[in-house]
């Protein structure tokens, strides 16, 4: 999809009028929904409200949540890199965790840690 100034593109055929939901969300609404990624709700001449399939928002839900891991993982390879060019070591895991008062059941409670004997 087309983004300009971080805007998605759309055109008139995506646009649905707010009173077409409830009367005709049948008849128009679910077959542009096949048909186009994504709808944009209209009252008057504002832009209210965008509708996707369930799953193209399972898409972009995933999407997110990759992007937000992976935002998260340069950040702290900006810190080590950071930390190695000025000379200074890294802060061993274990230190960091037992600082922030972090125990192992709380680790093990995340979904996405596994702990190994350490």
């Amino acid at each position: 999809m087309p983004v300009m100034n971080d805007k998605p593109l759309f055109s008139s055929d995506q646009i649905v009028n707010i009173s077409d939901l409830q009367r005709k969300w049948r008849t128009v609404v679910e077959p542009k929904l096949h048909e186009m990624p994504f709808l944009m709700m209209f009252s008057g001449s504002e832009p209210r409200a965008t509708i996707l399939s369930y799953d193209r928002f399972q898409q972009l839900w995933q999407k997110v949540a990759a992007a937000a891991e992976l935002e998260l993982k340069l950040e702290l390879l900006c810190r080590i890199l950071e930390n190695e060019k000025d000379g200074q070591a890294a802060v061993p895991l274990a230190e960091v965790i037992k600082k922030a008062g972090i125990t192992a059941a709380d680790l093990e409670a995340a979904p996405d840690v596994d702990l190994e004997n350490e």
